[in-house]
């Protein structure tokens, strides 16, 4: 609120070395000038708040003469702008394979989605598994859903089969973050997203796997699904980019 805070004969001589012609009156608390054109000034003096009236021509034009750097219209705060809406975070757990990560981390992104890579955190000195208990479950800024990202990094064989059944599979430490994951978010929050032809526990057998080959922008689709009814609103047009 704009204030004037002289005499009443200072405002006086204010008005008149502006030319502009009109009448002084006594109001409840203050002073009124109102133009010959029909503009009003109101002036409380115990406040020394100024206030404009009048149709808007003559009000505008009683403003203007008056000059904004000694009196001007009270202005209205423009109303704060909402905060941003943070990004639903998500926690990864992977392998070796540093070119199918990355891959994820950009389709997450595209979906509107906040990875949360221990790799590229720095890790505050934790080990994958303080992370987990970390980052995941009920504060407000953990990670409510998971995704593995299972692939071929090692090789091995059932000592009962011998080494002609030899398969690729996961590294050891991210079939146990998998089984971390599920227990801490549910089976409904986690995704596991696997590589091409690996082996996968045999006591997981129950767990949806997605698939794919060459890049993890194959799993879009089904990944979207499963984020949507986890409680994510993925737009249709997040899905396309990423999917592209």
């Amino acid at each position: 609120m704009q204030e004037f805070k002289g005499t009443f004969e200072e405002l006086q001589g204010t008005i008149t070395t502006t030319g502009c012609i009109g009448q002084w009156s006594d109001i409840a608390n203050g002073k009124q000038f109102k133009s010959k054109e029909g503009g009003i000034l109101n002036w409380f003096t115990a406040t020394g708040r100024v206030t404009f009236q009048g149709p808007a021509a003559p009000k505008a034009k009683l403003m203007q003469m008056l000059g904004s750097e000694t009196i001007s219209e009270p202005q209205v705060a423009p109303a704060p702008s909402a905060a941003a809406k943070p990004k639903s975070k998500v926690f990864l757990v992977h392998g070796h394979d540093t070119v199918a990560r990355e891959q994820l981390e950009l389709v997450l992104h595209k979906l509107g989605l906040d990875p949360y890579v221990l790799a590229n955190t720095g890790g505050g000195g934790m080990t994958i598994i303080e992370a987990l208990e970390s980052h995941i479950g009920g504060t407000t800024d953990a990670a409510k859903f998971g995704i593995v990202l299972m692939t071929p990094d090692d090789m091995g064989y059932s000592k009962r089969d011998g080494e002609s059944k030899v398969e690729p599979r996961a590294r050891q430490n991210v079939v146990l973050e998998m089984g971390m994951l599920i227990s801490a978010l549910g089976r409904p929050n986690v995704a596991i997203l696997k590589k091409g032809h690996l082996q996968v526990p045999s006591d997981a057998d129950g767990i949806l796997y997605i698939g794919f080959n060459d890049h993890v922008k194959e799993t879009v689709p089904r990944l979207a699904e499963r984020l949507n009814h986890a409680g994510f609103k993925i737009e249709g047009s997040a899905i396309a980019k990423a999917a592209a």
